[in-house]
């Protein structure tokens, strides 16, 4: 799992959030809506919900996926993995203690052990990534 989370208010540019995900070399940003996380924006949501339809003047709120989907740190990587499937995402947020402590992607997971895959695809309209079965 990445432990380097980077947040940015819901109410930011989507512009902003494709240039701090440049800086910080992250797929994804926390979403702050206040003082609370309250969403994810992925570079693919910048991207389908924002740049292919030409609404580059959308807020990071706009565009945003929403509830965040959470596991507990001391969740296996089979009940991550089942999780991903059985809500169509891609990222979970790591919890501990009510807490976020990191965000745990599909390809972590692959990475280490890639027979989890099918735990992913079995409810996912997810792509097999390159050399994978489906």
């Amino acid at each position: 799992m990445k432990t380097s989370l980077v947040t940015i208010a819901g109410e930011a540019p989507v512009f902003e959030a494709a240039v701090l995900m440049r800086d910080k070399k992250v797929g994804s940003l926390l979403v702050k809506n206040g003082n609370k996380i309250d969403a994810i924006a992925s570079e693919r949501d910048l991207v389908v919900k924002a740049l292919a339809v030409k609404k580059c003047d959308l807020r990071v709120k706009d565009v945003s996926s929403k509830p965040l989907i959470s596991v507990s740190s001391e969740a296996d990587l089979s009940e991550a993995a089942k999780r991903m499937g059985d809500n169509d995402v891609k990222r979970l947020v790591v919890t501990e203690g009510g807490k976020i402590v990191g965000i745990l992607s599909q390809k972590d997971i692959i990475r280490i052990s890639p027979s989890l895959y099918d735990l992913i695809a079995e409810r996912s309209s997810v792509e097999a990534p390159a050399g994978l079965p489906r």
